[in-house]
C-alpha cells in the first residue's frame, strides 16, 4: 500500500485566528504538533526554512492547517497527507511551487513481465510519499519468515499484487514489480495499529524495525545515484492516548512528549522503550544519507547504536 496525495480544500483565503485550536480535538492537535515536530528534525526540510525556528515553524504551520483544512482523518497517516498537501499553499500561497513537499514525494512504475509468453507490461506512473504497513503482517511475515531482514519484508510487500497477462490468450497471474527512476529525500513508512496490542505484540511487531534501509532493496532501482541508503531520524509515535516524536539528535535518540524531553539512547534502547512504555510508532521519517559524513554515528549490522 502506499501513502497517495489526496485532494485538499481549495478555500484557504479565510482569515487566521490563532485561537482556533481550542475548538478542535485535543488528540488530532496533539497528533498534528507532533507530525510537525517530527518533520522538522528531518535536516533536508529544515534547511528549507532558514528563517524559522522549531517553535515557530510548529506555531505558525499548526493555525495555517487548522485554519484551512477540516482536522477529519481515518488515522496519522491520512493526516500527514493532509498536511503535505497543504505545505505549497503555506509556504508560498502557491500550489505550484513544492519544494517543501517534493522532498517526500516518489513516482512508482508498476511493471509485469508474464512467466509463460514473456510479454512486458509497463503500467502508468504513480505518485506517492512512502508505504503503509499493517503491524499484524509485519509479525506474521517474522514468524514465517525468521531470516527475513525488514528490507526483505518491504520488498515481499510490495510484489504482494497479481495481474493476469494482457495478452489475448493468455491471461496468467503475474506479480507486479515496483520500479523506481528517481530517490525521494524523505522516504516514509507508516504502521497501521490495532488499538489493543499486548506487549508481545507489540515486541514483535518493533522488533522487524530497522534503523536504515536501501531502497534499492526495496524497489527495483532505476537511476544512477550511489547513494541509495537511508537513515531513519525521527517517528510520530502513540504512547496511551498521548503523541510523541522519537528523533535521532546528537548521536542518540531523544522522545519529546508534551513540554517534557527524555533521552532514551541507542537503538536498542528504543526498542526496550517501545515494549516497556507501549509505544507504537504510527509513521518513521527515513532521509537518504546521500554519502554525508556520518561523524561519530556508527552503524552496525544496519542499525544505529
Amino acid at each position: 500500500m502506499e501513502m497517495e496525495s489526496s485532494k485538499v480544500q481549495e478555500d484557504t483565503d479565510q482569515k487566521i485566528d490563532p485561537d482556533l485550536s481550542v475548538r478542535h480535538d485535543d488528540a488530532h492537535v496533539s497528533a498534528l504538533d507532533t507530525i510537525l515536530k517530527s518533520l522538522w528534525k528531518i535536516s533536508v526540510f529544515r534547511k528549507e526554512l532558514p528563517s524559522f525556528s522549531e517553535d515557530q515553524f510548529v506555531f505558525q504551520l499548526r493555525v495555517f492547517i487548522l485554519n484551512t483544512h477540516p482536522m477529519e482523518s481515518n488515522g496519522v497517516s491520512d493526516f500527514l497527507v493532509t498536511i503535505l498537501d497543504l505545505l505549497p499553499r503555506w509556504k508560498t500561497g502557491c500550489e505550484d511551487d513544492k519544494p517543501l513537499k517534493s522532498k517526500f514525494e516518489f513516482y512508482e512504475t508498476p511493471k509485469k513481465m508474464c512467466n509463460r509468453c514473456k510479454k512486458d507490461t509497463e503500467y502508468p506512473l504513480e505518485l506517492a510519499y512512502g508505504l503503509i504497513l499493517i503491524d499484524d503482517s509485519l509479525r506474521e511475515f517474522k514468524s514465517a519468515f525468521e531470516d527475513l531482514t525488514f528490507e526483505n519484508i518491504l520488498k515481499v510487500e510490495r510484489t504482494t499484487l497479481m495481474l493476469p497477462c494482457d495478452k489475448e490468450g493468455c491471461g496468467k497471474q503475474n506479480y507486479v514489480e515496483r520500479m523506481i527512476n528517481t530517490l525521494p529525500s524523505v522516504f516514509t513508512i507508516a504502521l497501521e495499529w490495532d488499538n489493543n496490542e499486548t506487549e508481545e505484540e507489540i515486541s514483535a511487531t518493533t522488533s522487524v524495525l530497522a534503523s536504515e534501509i536501501d531502497i534499492s532493496e526495496i524497489y527495483k532501482y532505476e537511476g544512477d545515484s550511489i547513494f541509495t541508503k537511508y537513515r531513519l531520524v525521527s517517528m510520530v509515535c502513540l504512547c496511551g492516548d498521548q503523541y510523541n516524536c522519537i528523533a535521532y539528535e546528537n548521536n542518540r535518540w531523544i522522545r519529546y512528549f508534551a513540554s517534557k524531553k527524555e533521552v532514551i539512547g541507542d537503538w536498542n534502547s528504543v526498542l526496550s522503550s517501545f515494549v516497556k512504555l507501549k509505544i507504537r510508532p504510527d509513521i518513521l521519517f527515513f532521509e537518504n544519507v546521500m554519502g554525508q559524513i556520518m561523524g561519530k554515528d556508527q552503524i552496525v549490522f544496519g542499525s544505529l547504536v
